[in-house]
């Protein structure tokens, strides 16, 4: 009995040899043909996917269930469909690459500039008037400003003339066109009971007529009104001075320590006449 199931196995074993030894009958590949417009044109760049297990489907058409020979050459247009196939990328790489071709690109956001860094604010220019000076404090002002080393647009002046008040006030009539003419007014004053006398110093009055100098203003006034009264209507009454000029120094733009030597000087050289602030033009 064991021998005859020995038997049995070594059959079997020879029929499965012979089996896999045998060559399977070629099939005409032109028994399969597909018609040309159930295949699929792969793009151009197509390229097989790697190595990951997964399978792509490369045509919709119905697969012939028979197999083909690997060693059956392929002709006509059986051959270009498969040439077109191998040399078509996998459709997933082309749907790669025509999404990034057409996504927009991301625009790039752009850094924020440097911001600026403020800068300091200058120091508000200092402005001041030293004044009025007349010309023999003008004359020692000018003396000490050398130094102070300020520039020459940095220094302005301005004069002024005034008056200065005697206490005394004036009756006269102002000159008149010819000297015949003021000695006819002259001599008309003097028949009304006016005593009169002709300027003859060197002023702005040379020519008129000089009818009296008071001490007190109402008395120069009465004069001035009866001298009116006669019909003298362009008669005058002035306050009896002497004109006096004045001049002040503009400092402007100074520094800070310009500031402190001008200070310094000017309670040096003329201690009851203070600088003033003034506005910086």
């Amino acid at each position: 009995m064991k021998w005859f199931l020995g038997l049995v196995v070594v059959l079997n074993l020879l029929a499965a040899l012979y089996g896999s030894l045998k060559q399977h009958v070629p099939v005409d590949i032109h028994a399969q043909e597909i018609s040309p417009a159930q295949l699929k044109t792969l793009p151009a760049d197509w390229q097989p996917p790697e190595a990951s297990g997964a399978r792509v489907v490369l045509a919709s058409a119905p697969v012939a269930s028979a197999p083909v020979a690997a060693s059956a050459p392929a002709t006509g247009a059986d051959a270009v469909a498969v040439r077109k196939i191998k040399a078509s990328p996998a459709p997933a790489a082309s749907a790669a690459a025509s999404a990034s071709k057409a996504a927009p690109a991301k625009p790039v956001a752009s850094k924020p500039a440097a911001a600026v860094a403020p800068t300091a604010r200058a120091a508000p220019a200092i402005c001041y008037s030293w004044g009025g000076l007349d010309d023999k404090l003008l004359a020692r002002v000018k003396g000490g400003l050398p130094a102070l080393k300020l520039e020459p647009a940095q220094i302005s002046s301005s004069a002024a003339e005034s008056t200065r008040g005697s206490g005394r006030f004036w009756v006269h009539y102002p000159p008149l066109a010819t000297r015949a003419e003021t000695q006819t007014l002259s001599s008309e004053l003097k028949g009304k009971g006016f005593d009169n006398y002709v300027v003859q110093n060197d002023s702005e009055s040379k020519g008129g007529l000089s009818l009296g100098l008071f001490g007190r203003e109402d008395g120069a006034r009465a004069l001035a009104d009866r001298v009116k009264a006669a019909g003298f209507d362009k008669v005058q009454v002035d306050a009896k001075g002497q004109k006096a000029k004045s001049t002040t120094l503009t400092f402007s733009a100074l520094q800070a320590g310009q500031v402190t030597a001008l200070q310094a000087l000017q309670k040096r050289l003329t201690p009851g006449i203070a600088l003033r602030s003034s506005n910086c033009q």
